[in-house]
């Protein structure tokens, strides 16, 4: 094999401390710094070299392992030419090397399978969203054990840590990281600038704080329930920076459940239109959307409900207000939306207090949500006129 593949300081100083004997390696690591890419590269490496070796990722849930890690894995595969020789079964989430070793990857949610068995290596992607239980019992099977988290808030680390002695903790933030998109990194420079609390998580790699978060009361769940009385969809509309996200909400028990169907950048109204389709959308879905009149008209014209949300001054807060009269239930698969409610806060003034107004970020899917539930609670048709419709 003549492929050469780039690594950056992740994967180098992860190397160096296993090279020096470290068991325990824990990367505390800001938004852009690489952490995951250079770890499952290095776990691949570590495979193909390694006999007969079983390395295991885990994560809290399938679908962030399937768009983060796995993909990842896949990835790497076929920029080395290895994706032929290199066997996966996507049932058992297990990539097979020519050297009998394995990377083998569980979810939080079917973490039973993998709690009586050892490993030669352990990786936890994010750990903080996993509980201590879980983790501690993987580790004490495994020789090496590597995780990686953003120091959003404290968690269960340094007890964990006081449980097996001797460790490395490597920081890093997005200047580590050689490959990052000169966009990316402006914008984690521009955040930084207006938002103390992401400059002390992201840039210095020190524990920010949950004070101020606003929503709490919310649970991941596998599935959105099929007997809601009512269902209700949100949409939020974005294009270059900001995404289109579009989420489905229903009403259950007292409960909210909420499953996000989109979220992305770039979308026209044509877009939309292809995926509303294809979702099995149409004239009897209620849609309650972000007030741009021009898109919902291309939309309604489509044949699609939509409209548009009421949003006058303090709409934000009411609608806040609102949904926190509910327990959220958000599926696994939501996680765009999982990130944002895990960091959407109020504004805190310069005495450190949060203020009646949340900060202007991590809230794209969660507008979408806001935009559905007010849409249901006020019962306003407040309709993009439409001839002929």
């Amino acid at each position: 094999m003549d492929k050469k593949i780039l690594f950056g300081y992740i994967f180098t100083e992860t190397e160096k401390a296993i090279n020096e004997g470290e068991k325990i390696i824990i990367h505390k690591g800001g938004t852009g710094s690489g952490k995951t890419y250079d770890l499952v590269l290095f776990l691949v490496f570590l495979a193909m070299q390694l006999k007969g070796k079983v390395i295991t990722v885990v994560s809290e849930s399938k679908p962030h392992l399937d768009i983060g890690a796995i993909r990842i894995t896949q990835k790497i595969l076929m920029d080395l030419d290895l994706s032929s020789t290199v066997q996966y079964n996507s049932t058992r989430g297990i990539f097979t090397f020519p050297s009998k070793s394995v990377i083998e990857f569980f979810s939080a949610d079917r973490i039973e399978k993998a709690l009586g068995a050892r490993r030669y290596l352990l990786y936890g992607n994010e750990i903080n969203t996993l509980k201590f239980e879980i983790w501690d019992e993987l580790a004490r099977r495994s020789e090496i054990v590597i995780g990686d988290f953003n120091p959003t808030a404290e968690f269960w680390l340094e007890k964990f840590l006081s449980f097996y002695g001797k460790h490395k903790i490597i920081k890093s933030n997005y200047l580590n990281n050689k490959f990052l998109p000169p966009e990316e990194a402006r914008r984690i420079e521009l955040r930084a600038k207006l938002d103390v609390n992401f400059k002390r998580t992201h840039i210095d790699v020190e524990y920010g704080s949950l004070e101020g978060l606003i929503f709490t009361d919310w649970k991941q769940v596998n599935e959105f329930p099929e007997d809601c009385k009512w269902v209700t969809f949100g949409m939020d509309f974005g294009f270059t920076n900001d995404p289109t996200t579009l989420v489905k909400v229903g009403l259950n028990d007292g409960e909210l459940w909420i499953d996000e169907l989109e979220y992305r950048t770039g979308l026209l109204a044509s877009d939309l239109v292809v995926i509303l389709r294809k979702l099995g959308l149409g004239w009897l879905d209620d849609i309650v959307a972000d007030n741009k009149p021009e898109t919902i008209y291309e939309l309604r014209q489509a044949g699609f409900n939509v409209r548009a949300a009421y949003k006058p001054a303090g709409s934000i807060v009411y609608g806040i207000d609102v949904i926190k009269q509910y327990r959220l239930n958000v599926t696994a698969r939501s996680l765009n939306l999982i990130r944002e409610l895990r960091n959407y806060k109020w504004k805190i003034n310069k005495a450190g207090d949060p203020q009646n107004e949340p900060v202007d970020t991590y809230n794209h899917a969660i507008d979408a949500l806001r935009y559905a539930v007010m849409g249901r609670k006020l019962g306003r048709r407040r309709m993009v006129k439409v001839s002929g419709v």
